[in-house]
């Protein structure tokens, strides 16, 4: 039985992903180290098949994520300024952002995945943006269901509530000294607190023909990642990723 692209139907809890991997130790402005916690879940696109997870390369997956510093809370982290550790040395974060990629579990090497526009057409196909993020609370999966096809005016305005922050509505109200804190180096002032990353497929380039290709696993990867100040350099900070998922290249749903 055939599923319509936007049908409800398509919407199921995928693979957990892991705990949170350290890379770098965040360092609040008084001194505290900071530790850095992801949230991520799919809520489209992959089904579990016996002890296997797997997913098709026709069909979208969808994947929200957040992320936390343990024992902070947004306020604090609104008016603060953090550093990183890099080569035993301070360095400033301008922002942080979190980010999807994929990887071969088998050989390491970087899968492309592509986000499609809404229209399922030949059009725009591009790398999965790069979110600037703030500390946010990740939102239930009915949620993130019904959200695929809101098009009413209130209920948009509603989600933008609990998807985003509103830099400059909070500069306003709260009067506060732009460039005292961390926040003012955004570079946009509508900031992700929910990363969503809707209508992704994994890149045509994965050959499924090739009977070796049967046997490989792919996982994804969820990155905290901070710019710094005297480079804007992007560095990984935290990450969590899926357990090995197999992509097949045709799926039984085959819209």
């Amino acid at each position: 039985q055939k599923l319509a692209p936007r049908s409800s139907l398509q919407f199921k809890v995928g693979p957990q992903f892991t705990k949170t991997w350290i890379n770098h130790q965040v360092i609040a402005s008084n001194g505290t180290v900071l530790n850095p916690v992801i949230f991520a879940r799919i809520d489209r696109g992959f089904e579990k098949i016996g002890e296997e997870w797997i997913g098709y390369k026709r069909n979208y997956f969808t994947l929200v994520t957040t992320f936390k510093f343990e024992n902070q809370d947004f306020i604090d982290f609104l008016s603060g300024n953090f550093s990183i550790y890099l080569n035993n040395s301070l360095h400033q974060v301008n922002y942080f952002a979190l980010k999807l990629i994929s990887k071969c579990s088998e050989d390491d090497t970087y899968i492309n995945l592509v986000q499609h526009t809404a229209k399922r057409d030949r059009g725009p196909q591009f790398a999965p943006p790069v979110y600037p993020s703030v500390p946010g609370d990740l939102p239930n999966h009915t949620v993130i269901k019904e959200a695929a096809n809101v098009r009413n005016g209130d209920k948009i305005a509603k989600l933008d509530k609990i998807f985003y922050f509103n830099r400059n509505d909070y500069f306003s109200k709260e009067d506060l000294n732009k460039s005292s804190t961390c926040l003012s180096n955004y570079p946009k002032d509508k900031i992700s607190k929910v990363a969503r990353y809707e209508r992704i497929q994994f890149a045509s380039s994965i050959n499924y023909r090739k009977p070796a290709s049967s046997n490989r696993h792919f996982k994804l990867f969820v990155q905290l990642v901070a710019y710094t100040k005297n480079d804007n350099q992007e560095h990984v900070i935290a990450f969590t990723e899926t357990p090995p998922l197999i992509i097949r290249g045709r799926s039984p749903s085959n819209y």
